[in-house]
């Protein structure tokens, strides 16, 4: 007596191969892991720095010679905090991967 579920299944015709597909997609996911928790550094940052500095007094006081606004002050500082941010989120990135194909460094 043969049973049903031990033997091949020949009537089926066979599935469509799947492609391969990594989720998510790598070189996406390591941007957005550096540059999402950069962005709220940043934003963090930026509401603390400037809690108690002036852009416009800062302005006075180091660069009298521009001509910019409080906003553009405020854009400036949080794009340098968001850079100093997000290579700091990269550089944990790149510390915290593990090495690629260890099992090839094996003495044979």
């Amino acid at each position: 007596m043969s049973l049903p579920h031990a033997e091949p299944d020949t009537q089926r015709p066979s599935a469509p191969a799947r492609r391969e597909s990594v989720y998510p997609p790598r070189r996406a996911w390591l941007i957005g892991a550096c540059l999402w928790p950069g962005f709220l550094a940043a934003g963090l940052a930026t509401m603390l720095f400037f809690s108690g500095i002036d852009p416009e007094t800062l302005r006075v006081q180091t660069l009298p010679d521009w001509d910019i606004s409080r906003t553009a002050g405020y854009s400036i500082g949080f794009l340098m905090f968001w850079a100093v941010a997000s290579f700091s989120s990269a550089l944990s990135v790149l510390l915290a991967r593990a090495p690629r194909n260890e099992t090839d460094k094996r003495p044979t």
